[in-house]
């Protein structure tokens, strides 16, 4: 048999689709935990890597620097009062340090206390007579006597980004006279380069910053030397090593890319040194690990998929068999039989559950069929009027053969006929009679009944409500009372007729006691010789107290003749 149920109602559908969610959010919150977290360790490990890496480059940069700081400082030692006199004489001093030249590819240079350049090594930089006074890191030691690391500048003789470290000169007693400057062209190879030149990683590389100038010393990338860094507020990280924090984070860049990203101090010029990565090559092994999670996810999903389809289709098979003979067992195109159990499991179980669910309904079904068949026969044979009527609308639902001889009507033509077209009672009060016995509110009804030839006959009725086919119906017993009333009538009649004669003379119509006596008689003969004996019975006691107060023991005789009063 086809399945009509709808695809998304299906078991199979729905247990399918469930299990493949359940497996793929876990699989999914499982590869979001696991990659959450070893992106955490590594960016810890990674992180720790950059420091130290930063750290052992920065301590080689400061010792770079003092290496040179130191040196500048002890040929300026050298330097007294004769020769800031003798320009000569120092032009040939600093010639014959190459050192200085080493350590400095910018060039070596003194200048007096005006600041302007008195020697220059090489002298092609042709920087004599030139005034650097208004150069800070050159005016800077001229007043306090102490050596700088100067600002990075653009040189105005090299024209290119340089920084200087500039010793005062002193004379005997102390004062500044003038200033030794070693300069280092950042624009061409220098020592820094050693250190910051080339990527650290594919992508990363270093960072030379001066945080009191806000600039950058110089970078692997060649185009952020003497370039400003970012504003405050731009990269998180990088606000907090200008505060002088030390240690690796990860923040996006000024150029909107997500980095981790380390720093470290270089006290002796003040600045610091960073190192970059984007994270994009820092996780990248998370990232493909996430990528190879992904397709194991979907090869899984469907593996799963088909796997619960092939077994969900296998184990629910013999539930589809049952319906499909349930279906057949409904429709009537199959012997009512016990179902296969195709396996001793829970669907097994279902299976044999249905089995004994049809064997109790067929025992009901046998106890039901015998129970109508004697109702039936009950109903057809009875020799009582015997009607079936719908409570609501009064509709004759069954007549027995009893009822059609009674009223002269065919089975055909009750069935169907309204009860009102038969009760003469208005058809308001039958049905709120129906109601009453529907409710059992009354059992016992007294109307008059039109037969089919015209006929009104006086009948009781005792009603009760039955449930037959799922609906409530009232079965009706009717007696047919016409006699009975007639009886009562001439009763009633010759009741009248005895008190009557008890009280009046016929002749003089004036009161008479002591004809009671004869008249009682007269009538009681009358009613034997008219077959209405019986209906002197119903004369009730207070009326024969009456009498006998009345007209004394002829009463009481009557009493005792025909004995006593039902």
């Amino acid at each position: 048999m086809k399945s009509k149920i709808s695809p998304w109602r299906s078991l199979k559908i729905r247990v399918t689709v469930l299990t493949l969610g359940s497996l793929v959010l876990g699989i999914w919150a499982l590869a979001f935990y696991v990659s959450h977290m070893l992106q955490v360790d590594m960016q810890r490990v990674l992180g720790q890597q950059q420091l130290q890496t930063v750290s052992l480059i920065a301590a080689q940069v400061n010792d770079e620097l003092s290496s040179r700081q130191a040196a500048l400082e002890r040929i300026a030692k050298d330097i007294d009062a004769r020769l800031m006199a003798e320009p000569t004489a120092l032009q040939t001093l600093l010639e014959q340090r190459p050192l200085m030249q080493i350590l400095f590819n910018g060039g070596v240079f003194a200048t007096g206390v005006d600041g302007t350049a008195i020697a220059d090594v090489p002298l092609s930089t042709g920087r004599i007579g030139t005034n650097y006074l208004d150069r800070e890191s050159v005016s800077g030691p001229l007043k306090t006597g102490k050596t700088v690391i100067g600002r990075p500048a653009m040189g105005k003789k090299l024209g290119a980004p340089i920084f200087s470290i500039v010793a005062p000169i002193h004379d005997a007693a102390g004062a500044v006279i003038g200033t030794l400057v070693g300069t280092v062209n950042l624009g061409k190879p220098n020592f820094l380069d050693k250190n910051t030149q080339g990527q650290y990683g594919k992508t990363g590389g270093f960072l030379l910053i001066a945080p009191e100038h806000k600039l950058f010393v110089t970078a692997s990338d060649k185009t952020r030397i003497m370039q400003p860094i970012p504003a405050p507020g731009l990269n998180t990280m990088h606000d907090r090593y200008m505060q002088g924090y030390e240690g690796f984070g990860v923040a996006v860049s000024s150029r909107g890319v997500e980095e981790l990203n380390a720093a470290k101090a270089i006290p002796v010029a003040g600045w610091f040194l960073g190192v970059v990565m984007p994270t994009a090559e820092a996780f990248a092994p998370i990232h493909s690990m996430q990528q190879r999670m992904l397709w194991a996810t979907a090869l899984l999903t469907l593996l799963t998929g088909a796997l619960t389809w092939w077994l969900l289709q296998r184990q629910l098979a013999p539930v589809l068999d049952t319906a499909s003979r349930l279906s057949l067992l409904a429709k009537g195109d199959l012997p009512t039989q016990a179902l296969p159990v195709a396996h001793a499991d829970e669907i097994g179980a279902l299976v044999g559950g249905f089995n004994h669910l049809l064997e109790t309904l067929g025992e009901r079904e046998a106890l039901l069929t015998e129970s109508d068949q004697r109702n039936r026969h009950f109903f057809e044979k009875n020799s009582s009027v015997m009607l079936l009527i719908d409570p609501a609308s009064g509709e004759i639902v069954e007549a027995n053969p009893a009822a059609e001889r009674y009223y002269g009507y065919a089975r055909a033509q009750l069935v169907g006929m309204n009860i009102s077209t038969i009760n003469t009672a208005t058809p308001e009060r039958v049905a709120e009679e129906r109601q009453k016995a529907l409710r059992e509110e009354r059992k016992y009804f007294q109307f008059s009944h039109r037969l089919a030839c015209g006929e009104l006959r006086d009948v009781e009725v005792y009603s009760s409500p039955i449930k037959t086919g799922g609906r409530s119906m009232l079965l009706s017993i009717v007696h047919d009372i016409t006699e009975r009333r007639r009886a009562e009538d001439m009763r009633n009649e010759l009741l009248e007729q005895v008190r009557q004669l008890a009280y009046f003379d016929p002749l003089t119509q004036l009161p008479n006691r002591r004809l009671l006596d004869d008249r009682l008689s007269q009538a009681l003969a009358a009613s034997k010789r008219s077959g209405l004996y019986g209906a002197l019975m119903f004369l009730d006691l207070d009326n024969f107290k009456s009498l006998n107060d009345t007209h004394g023991h002829a009463a009481g005789d009557l009493l005792l003749m025909e004995g006593p009063v039902a």
